[in-house]
């Protein structure tokens, strides 16, 4: 009876084993090291020199750290409410609406989340084109020459600028997740309001909201985490410039690291940064272990 109940364990744990150790080798071992290296202080090529927990006393009275953490804050922030209601608000029209060509518009929303970062860059970066760009262009059309400026180049508008391309990129996966959430939502529930009077603010609040409130939190958390892996875009277009006015967490490691050949400190950093995103995941691992507690 034993070995019966037995052999189903143990061909379970044959079957997650070449994950496990890819897990372990891929991921664990590569963090171990991480840590390690963080702890001392190294050139790239030269010996190391262990300085125990230096490197992260001189992290937390970097201003040049904190500087970068705080854009990445103003970038979370900013996701958190824009894109999520960018692609809420398209989901709904999308989803709800009688409108016909749903689907054609559903894949051209949803486009800009397959092309590469560094080809929407390009593309963002011809629109931004202090120039020739079509921004500008646009404002010099209308009468609004006194608008037009270099967007990249500017202290006050480059963070912004980079967001709005950014967002342009994710609104559409957040759109996705809103649709397949209303489409799992019965079409009774809609029809008995309507029988009730209920208008259009009501079914939202009454029925869309509550039956997505557990993908919406998904939703959250997933453009948080990935807000502070955000990389591509800007170091593409303006490389954490002008004055370091774009800088954030992600750019500012790769430089410590090598650009300034400061490896165990640029190391420190993505422990920093590593550890903030572990802390978003499990906020989402929560989160979403209390809807299922809570749909049971």
């Amino acid at each position: 009876m034993r070995s019966a109940i037995k052999k189903p364990q143990l061909n379970a744990y044959l079957y997650i084993m070449p994950a496990l150790v890819m897990y372990l080798v891929f991921f664990i071992w590569p963090f171990i090291q991480l840590i390690w290296l963080s702890l001392h202080e190294w050139n790239g090529y030269g010996p190391k020199e262990f300085i125990g927990f230096l490197n992260y006393q001189k992290l937390f009275v970097d201003k040049q750290f904190w500087l970068a953490f705080q854009h990445n804050l103003s970038w979370t922030f900013s996701a958190v409410f824009i894109p999520v209601s960018i692609g809420l608000f398209l989901a709904l029209l999308l989803s709800r609406s009688p409108m016909r060509g749903r689907v054609i518009f559903r894949t051209i929303y949803f486009l800009p989340q397959v092309i590469s970062s560094i080809s929407v860059a390009v593309v963002w970066g011809w629109i931004y084109n202090p120039t020739f760009g079509l921004l500008n262009q646009f404002f010099n059309t209308v009468g609004l020459d006194f608008l037009a400026r270099g967007w990249l180049g500017d202290k006050t508008f480059a963070l912004p600028a980079l967001f709005i391309a950014w967002s342009w990129i994710h609104y559409g996966f957040t759109m996705v997740i809103f649709i397949a959430a209303l489409e799992g939502i019965d079409e009774v529930y809609f029809e008995v309001a309507k029988i009730d009077g209920a208008g259009w603010a009501q079914q939202l609040r009454y029925i869309i909201l509550p039956f997505i409130r557990g993908p919406l939190t998904t939703i959250i958390l997933i453009t948080a985490i990935s807000s502070f892996q955000v990389f591509d875009i800007i170091f593409a277009l303006t490389n954490g410039g002008p004055g370091r006015s774009t800088n954030v967490l992600p750019l500012y490691m790769l430089d410590s690291a090598f650009t300034f050949h400061k490896i165990g400190y640029g190391a420190s950093i993505a422990v920093v940064l590593s550890f903030i995103i572990f802390s978003f995941s499990l906020i989402l691992l929560r989160v979403r272990g209390s809807f299922k507690e809570g749909n049971q």
